[in-house]
């Protein structure tokens, strides 16, 4: 029985020794949201305190529905209603966790599949993030014989846009 014991007490002591291993942390965060395929045009080396313009290109499986944005009334789809909206936020960076330390700065109605956003500073050298993130919302109305709506059905993709920069002076 104390055989035994001892036995456990050393595979214990190795299984904790074994999962307690020290495991290296990746830095570039997660994407949560990766429905769309996009592009974006902002260079991999950037000077701090310049502003930039870019541009964002994006698919999605919705263009195959309806276009992004309806506004003529004459090829308004009654059954259906398409909104995209990009959310901006700061640049991070890259030596703050970028989950703890994302700032919204506001959002955009996306009108065409492909977009700019102006007014892009990065304020310190080093390597930062550019963060925003693409919703693309649709909402299938449902009517019955009469045309009166019975029901309203939402889908939705998101994109994460982000992009690791080194600024330099």
């Amino acid at each position: 029985m104390r055989n035994l014991k001892k036995t456990f007490s050393y595979l214990l002591l190795i299984f904790i020794i074994v999962s307690c291993e020290n495991k290296k942390e990746n830095k570039f965060p997660e994407l949560i949201h990766n429905d769309l395929e996009y592009k974006l045009s902002l260079p991999d080396t950037v000077k701090v305190n310049k502003p930039y313009k870019i541009t964002i290109e994006f698919k999605s499986d919705f263009d195959k529905i309806i276009d992004a944005v309806q506004i003529n009334n004459s090829v308004q789809d009654s059954t259906k209603t398409r909104v995209v909206v990009y959310y901006r936020y700061h640049t991070v960076s890259a030596s703050k966790n970028i989950n703890e330390n994302l700032t919204f700065i506001d959002s955009i109605p996306v009108i065409n599949k492909s977009f700019e956003i102006d007014n892009i500073i990065f304020k310190e050298v080093g390597s930062s993030y550019y963060y925003g993130i693409i919703s693309d919302v649709i909402m299938y109305n449902n009517y019955n014989d009469k045309g009166i709506r019975t029901s309203v059905r939402f889908d939705d993709y998101k994109q994460q846009i982000l992009k690791k920069v080194v600024v330099i002076e």
